[in-house]
């Protein structure tokens, strides 16, 4: 079962860049673990170490096989990792929630206004060949500006490589000559 594509399956002009699966997926398999992990040094900081410290006690051992330091360092892990996983599972949400949608000659960003194409002022895309990472900078005609990141690892990249495209060609000249916006 293979991810939609936005491109082909949008209508004529519409490009849409939702969440991408594998940015989130990954990150929420990352949160299990670390939620996991930290159920288990609760067990081993509260329950299973302290059990094998008493049993080494009574039968007479003077070295115990787990330090006062190891069941702090259990029980600082035990509290403090599964709030972690909670934090990067929002974080992780937060950092991709919404979807990038272009409409004709307008593009939706996330927490931004619509900006149309003719506002946007800069394309920084020294990050695009390596990384997928291009920040737009716009203002808007009630003097409005902003910026943002258009990622393909974040964002569909089949969405994002094609609006990224589109702003591209918005910035050339009907001649095939830059207006000299992107950067």
């Amino acid at each position: 079962m293979s991810e939609e594509n936005p491109i082909a399956s949008a209508p004529a002009g519409i490009v849409t860049a939702r969440a991408g699966a594998y940015y989130r997926n990954a990150r929420f398999l990352l949160a299990l673990g670390v939620l996991l992990y930290g159920a288990w040094n609760i067990y081993d900081g509260f329950v299973g170490w302290p059990h094998d410290n008493d049993m080494a006690r009574k039968q007479g051992f003077d070295k115990m096989p787990h330090s006062d330091t190891d069941l702090l360092f259990n029980r600082v892990l035990g509290i403090g990792l599964p709030p972690g996983a909670v934090l990067l599972v929002w974080w992780t949400l937060h950092n991709s929630r919404g979807e990038f949608r272009l409409e004709g000659q307008v593009l939706n960003a996330p927490r931004h206004p619509p900006v149309p194409l003719a506002n946007i002022e800069s394309l920084d895309k020294a990050q695009w060949d390596r990384k997928g990472v291009a920040v737009v900078t716009y203002k808007l005609a009630d003097g409005r500006a902003g910026k943002f990141k258009l990622d393909d690892f974040v964002y569909q990249r089949e969405g994002i490589d094609e609006i990224y495209r589109r702003i591209e060609l918005s910035f050339q000249e009907p001649g095939g000559e830059s207006q000299g916006g992107a950067a």
